[in-house]
């Protein structure tokens, strides 16, 4: 019974303590509490409003699909005036930070580049910051068309061989290999030549570009 006893007088100094406490810091503790609901609040706000982005980002970019597969540039850039849908700046401003806006991020550089507004399609190409290797490859090769359609071919070829670089996994690798030896072999550096080709022919043995970099082998 002592023992239990003991226990009870400990349990009761214990709460007294607590009270006592409570009663001399009430603004510390109900500052304390206020912080953390606030916290748990604003968490909750930010998850809500990332997952309504993401869903938004991915309805818009289904919308403009087709508009981009048909190769209506312009309008799957600015969208359509009866707001249909918005197109891919919509995305990229509201929701670049989503996986489609990533995926819309290449699109609208694309869209700029094939309308031959090479300014903006570098400017998207550049912009782009997501983790999907694929996308990330087809950014650095972006790039590398722009400075082609620019004839500057030196830096055309350095960011081609980059991309075919990126990630051994990428199915189009030898495609980029094959742009950076052709835009080596237009800036006359045969040495970056003939080493590209060694790649492609070792790496990618059964690809259909080994014939067509032939014409640069001399």
């Amino acid at each position: 019974m002592k023992h239990k006893s003991n226990k009870e007088d400990a349990l009761l100094a214990f709460f007294y303590n607590a009270r006592d406490y409570f009663e001399k810091n009430k603004k510390v503790v109900y500052g304390v509490i206020t912080g953390i609901v606030v916290i748990i609040a604003i968490t909750v706000i930010y998850f809500s409003r990332k997952n309504v982005s993401i869903e938004t980002a991915a309805i818009e970019l289904s919308k403009v699909q087709g508009v981009y597969d048909a190769g209506n540039y312009q309008a799957a850039i600015n969208g359509d005036s009866l707001n249909t849908y918005k197109g891919l700046l919509y995305i990229v401003t509201e929701h670049g930070s989503t996986p489609s806006g990533e995926l819309a991020t290449i699109l609208l550089a694309n869209s700029y580049y094939f309308n031959r507004d090479f300014a903006n399609a570098e400017k998207y190409y550049k912009e782009y910051s997501g983790s999907n290797v694929i996308l990330k490859a087809a950014a650095l090769a972006g790039i590398a068309a722009v400075y082609e359609a620019n004839n500057n071919h030196i830096e055309a070829a350095k960011q081609f061989e980059k991309a075919a670089t990126y990630n051994k996994d990428i199915a189009v690798n030898d495609e980029y290999l094959y742009y950076a030896i052709r835009n080596y072999s237009q800036a006359k550096d045969n040495e970056s030549v003939q080493r590209l080709i060694k790649v492609l022919k070792s790496d990618y043995p059964k690809s259909e570009f080994i014939q067509q970099v032939e014409k640069f082998n001399s």
